[in-house]
């Protein structure tokens, strides 16, 4: 079964894995499925390389754009979310950390996803979860591209200058892509809400002070300390929700920072935990994101409630 679609016009080619469209008449950024090709610009904590410099330059080729990305004639491409709910709810659940739908997309019944995996422009990308639709497919898109050495699987494509570690990034990423399937299963039959997909109902049962199960990302850590006190963003910069640890000092905290640093946190680590608690807001009143207060080890699970 396909997943939703919808039909828009592109107005920019801005890299590999990352273009811009007019839906609905109005401008949205597409964050391509599945996709993961290296840098061509500088800024971010990722090397540019060349390899995505040549993907970028793939990509602008394939949609028919120039050297700025802009297209050269009128393009229009049909968008599929990797599920088939109504077309307002994926446009609410398929965004990414920033707020970019997240998509397929297909040009004259060719997918771009598969076509830039099979072209080594980029792996097969499951750091967020797998695809729903077209996994097979990606598997033997990414196959393909290493059996042949197209593309970023060419050993003398980046030369000498800056490169990616797949052999160290790829087990990571399926590591935690069985934790997501794991949450696919069964999670949702728990009751366990999704920081991503269940936001809107993570803000209302904060605002209700309401006990829930959320499954959430903790790759990131600790972000800030304030005097003893630890605050982890576990949403994102789109989906904000945060964990609070009070006092660093307690007997309790320091087994809960063990816990975080030798299980949950950092590359390498399965990052993705069930965290249950009673939900507020902070600051309590409208405008602020939702929070739980970790007090206890045994507020963090791999397994949602039985």
């Amino acid at each position: 079964m396909p997943g939703t679609r919808m039909t828009a016009r592109l107005l920019k080619v801005v890299d590999g894995d990352t273009i811009k469209v007019e839906l609905d008449g109005r401008s949205e950024s597409l964050r391509l499925t599945c996709l993961d090709t290296e840098e061509s610009w500088p800024g971010g904590t990722k090397p540019v390389t060349e390899g995505g410099r040549q993907a970028s330059a793939w990509a602008k080729e394939w949609f028919d754009a120039d050297a700025e990305g802009a297209p050269t004639t009128e393009v229009m491409l049909t968008l599929e979310f990797d599920t088939a709910d109504p077309p307002s709810l994926a446009m609410l659940r398929h965004r990414g950390n920033y707020g970019r739908l997240l998509t397929y997309i297909w040009r004259d019944a060719v997918n771009y996803n598969l076509a830039a995996v099979a072209a080594g422009w980029s792996p097969y990308f499951v750091k967020y979860g797998r695809s729903r639709l077209y996994h097979r497919e990606f598997l033997a898109a990414e196959a393909h591209a290493q059996s042949v050495g197209s593309g970023i699987w060419d050993p003398d494509l980046n030369g000498h200058g800056p490169t990616r570690d797949y052999t160290r990034l790829i087990p990571w990423w399926q590591m935690r892509d069985g934790w997501i399937e794991g949450y696919r299963a069964a999670g949702p039959h728990t009751g366990a809400l999704s920081v991503r997909l269940d936001h809107a109902h993570l803000v209302t049962a904060a605002q209700r002070g309401e006990p829930v199960t959320v499954f959430c990302d903790l790759q990131g850590g600790i972000n800030r300390w304030v005097g003893d006190s630890a605050l982890i963003y576990a949403g994102s910069p789109a989906q904000p929700f945060n964990l609070w640890i009070p006092d660093r000092q307690a007997a309790s905290a320091q087994d809960l920072l063990r816990l975080l640093a030798t299980r949950y946190t950092g590359e390498g680590r399965q990052n993705y935990v069930y965290v249950t608690g009673q939900a507020s807001l902070y600051p309590p009143q409208d405008g602020g994101k939702p929070q739980i207060v970790l007090t206890d080890p045994g507020q963090l699970r791999d397994l949602p409630p039985g």
